[in-house]
């Protein structure tokens, strides 16, 4: 119960303290999962555990209390060769130049809202209704204020109770339906409001002729290997895996970006500069030095050996992004926030596996350069901004769902 807590609350200082303690590997226990979960961060063990066969070490197992919203045919819960058959039909709306169609339309939601910011600013709050907006336009293609209002608050109903902490950890403790009233007999309800409305939208654009330059209308004009169209079902697990993977990792990394910049005054110069390289090196270092999500976890089905560990079945193995991503051994000043660390190619940590803010191997976030070019152009459109912290004290991380973000929201002060 204490560790699980400790993972909720306090997740950073909890995994630096069982690092500082334990060296790596560490073994964890918590109510996330039923199973114990060796945590890895050496770039050699991070490399083994994403290698791992699926057929014995599937990762998609890890993610099963995210079915009854992620639905069947969502690549969060596929392994092997089912996975990479849904990655490639994922893949359609990332290619380079059909994502950079995507970047105006970006620009101009992020300038909209940043046009709004004065005095005290929760960048959190306003950087989730941003990044829910540019799922809703971009992704989802809707159009028209009801039409967005409808899936918003559909959108926002299911991911409000899992937002809650308490409700999360008696979710994680109690995993069963025991009513409406009860914290998973509540979340399918709100899972189940929010699908009707979804198929809704998937009715209507179907019946558009043409499209749009929506995500969601190349996944309508996408067909497998046979040739068959996607099916209602498929079409909405793919666009909940964009809005799982897309929606509060974007909001989080990019609170994380203004939390951290508000503290450094020199990198806001520099940003208002306008020099490309230092802008991606701003978003690599938020990535590097605040990674929204903290594990790639394996449920092993046979034993394995990783750095020389035996592993048996049935325990979970991790790639620990928060921890691989801030070893000091591997990055000068670990924990400090130094955009100018990539400006340098001998100054950024040479192995890849030392910067996984989006996972690796087969499994990692097909919408990594999408998620990057969002934050570049969020982030290009606020250079222009004063920021200053709420607080001298920096903000610790916490947990909400699957991602970290600032305890107290990213309170700056704009102007």
């Amino acid at each position: 119960m204490w560790q699980t807590i400790a993972w909720m609350t306090r997740p950073g200082a909890f995994m630096a303290a069982v690092h500082a303690r334990y060296g790596d590997p560490a073994t964890i226990r918590t109510y996330w999962t039923e199973e114990p979960m060796v945590l890895f961060s050496s770039p050699d063990a991070v490399r083994a555990v994403f290698r791992l066969d699926p057929a014995i070490a599937p990762a998609g197992q890890s993610w099963e209390f995210l079915r009854p919203f992620a639905g069947p045919h969502s690549i969060l819960l596929l392994d092997g060769d089912e996975h990479l058959r849904e990655r490639r039909l994922m893949q359609g709306p990332f290619h380079g130049e059909r994502m950079r169609a995507f970047a105006p339309m970006i620009a101009q939601l992020a300038r909209a809202e940043l046009e709004t910011w004065h005095g005290r600013v929760v960048a959190l709050e306003r950087m989730r209704e941003l990044t829910l907006e540019i799922i809703l336009r971009v992704v989802f293609g809707a159009r028209g204020d009801d039409e967005v209002a409808g899936l918003r608050a559909a959108i926002e109903d299911a991911l409000g109770t899992v937002r809650s902490l308490p409700w999360v950890l008696a979710m994680a403790v109690v995993r069963k339906d025991l009513g409406p009233r009860s914290p998973w007999g509540g979340f399918r309800a709100a899972v189940e409001r929010f699908d009707a409305t979804l198929f809704e939208l998937l009715t209507r654009r179907r019946a558009r002729p043409g499209g749009d330059d929506s995500m969601l209308s190349v996944l309508l004009h996408q067909r497998d290997e046979d040739g068959q169209a996607p099916s209602d079902q498929h079409l909405r697990d793919q666009l909940v895996a964009l809005l799982v993977g897309g929606h509060d990792s974007s909001a989080a990394s990019l609170a994380w970006a203004f939390e951290r910049l508000a503290r450094h005054p020199l990198a806001q110069e520099r940003l208002r500069e306008g020099d490309p390289a230092y802008l991606d090196a701003v978003v690599k270092e938020v990535l590097r030095v605040r990674p929204a999500l903290t594990i790639a976890p394996r449920l092993l089905l046979e034993p394995v050996e990783i750095a020389g560990y035996r592993i048996p079945a049935g325990a979970q193995v991790a790639a620990c992004l928060w921890l691989a991503c801030r070893r000091e051994d591997l990055w000068g000043g670990a924990g400090e926030f130094r955009p100018e660390r990539w400006l340098a190619p001998h100054q950024a940590a040479s192995n890849p596996m030392s910067w996984i803010p989006f996972g690796g191997g087969v499994r990692r976030c097909a919408g990594a350069p999408f998620a990057e070019m969002e934050m570049r152009e969020v982030l290009r459109a606020a250079s222009g901004l004063n920021l200053r912290p709420a607080s001298a004290e920096p903000e610790r991380a916490r947990r909400s769902m699957l991602v970290l973000v600032p305890h107290r929201g990213a309170e700056v002060f704009v102007g």
